[in-house]
């Protein structure tokens, strides 16, 4: 399963399948905070990628969303902070000071239907 991204109301929601995603990390090890995807494996709407663009650098190089290009043009990936359903609203939304926004053109862009759960969790906020 593709790991999808998308957004509601300024908020930045995200969905792995921990039993099906392809990772470059074994989330379920001991230690784990987070899923690391390459980016071939992520699909992500035009508006995810806009409000992330945009988002607040975290003053240290680890954030609640790391995206990384890898040494030597070897590709790209994304860290998400958590697990299976992730959530990052206005107040939490924040990447890393060093990452590189570009290796957000490496994702499939296209439309997700946002999950209803995420619609009504950010609505409650």
């Amino acid at each position: 399963m593709r790991t999808k991204i998308f957004s509601y109301k300024n908020a930045v929601g995200a969905e792995t399948d921990l039993d099906k995603g392809k990772f470059i990390n074994n989330p379920k090890g001991g230690g784990q905070l987070g899923c690391v995807i390459d980016t071939k494996e992520i699909d992500i709407t035009k508006e995810a990628k806009e409000l992330i663009k945009n988002a607040r650098r975290e003053g240290g190089s680890f954030a609640s969303i790391m995206l990384t290009k890898h040494a030597n043009n070897d590709g790209s990936s994304i860290g998400l902070m958590g697990f299976w359903k992730h959530m990052f609203n206005s107040e939490g939304l924040m990447i890393g000071r060093d990452c590189d926004t570009s290796i957000l053109e490496d994702c499939n862009e296209t439309e997700i239907e946002i999950p209803q759960g995420f619609k009504d969790a950010v609505d409650k906020l």
